[in-house]
């Protein structure tokens, strides 16, 4: 029997609607944003895990980027020791040759990374470079560890926060359909007011 006080049909499709409604929004913001968890009404627990997970990643990446930095420093006093060495050879030579009065002898000898000779410039450079060789490896294998801790830390956010694209792909088309659906049968429901207008004519 249709009635005017109440249209129950059209009242139930238009609920219906609305879920479909936040549904298909949700899949259009998993799918633009890559991300399955967006607020915390998604999934609250979730967030705050990839959230930590996020966290460790960037703490990660800073050290990597400290690591490195540390390495190309050992590189360039690395670089500084080899002209020293040469600086040192050069030494021998004005000691060889008896030149140890000229001034540019007694310029080397007032150079405190080298020292009163050749030999005791090549025995400091030498332990120098030792030091050095321990620092530039020991920023290497850093710098690939927090790399690693780095990587982890971004699949475990990915494990928590990234989206199924291929699942959301199927949602959007179900609340696609749905909504279409939902407004052709509200449609439908709202045409049993015209029966009631009808019984006026």
């Amino acid at each position: 029997m249709p009635t005017i006080l109440s249209n129950v049909q059209a009242l139930a499709a238009s609920r219906q609607l609305g879920v479909s409604k936040i549904g298909l929004n949700q899949a259009i913001t998993r799918l633009t944003t890559g991300r399955r968890i967006n607020t915390a009404a998604d999934d609250s627990a979730a967030l705050a895990a990839g959230n930590t997970a996020q966290a460790a990643q960037r703490m990660a990446d800073a050290k990597v980027a400290g690591d490195n930095a540390k390495y190309f420093v050992a590189v360039a006093t690395d670089g500084a020791e080899a002209q020293n060495t040469q600086l040192a050879y050069r030494m021998a030579e004005m000691e060889g040759a008896g030149n140890t009065a000229d001034a540019e002898y007694k310029a080397y000898t007032a150079n405190t990374s080298l020292g009163a000779s050749a030999s005791i410039a090549l025995t400091a450079i030498a332990a120098r470079q030792t030091t050095n060789a321990s620092a530039m490896s020991s920023a290497l294998s850093s710098a690939q560890l927090d790399g690693i801790a780095s990587e982890t830390a971004q699949g475990v956010a990915d494990a928590w926060l990234g989206a199924d694209m291929g699942a959301e792909m199927a949602h959007l088309t179900k609340y696609q359909i749905l909504m279409q659906a939902g407004t052709s049968a509200l449609n439908n429901a709202n045409q049993s007011a015209n029966s009631v207008l009808g019984l006026f004519r």
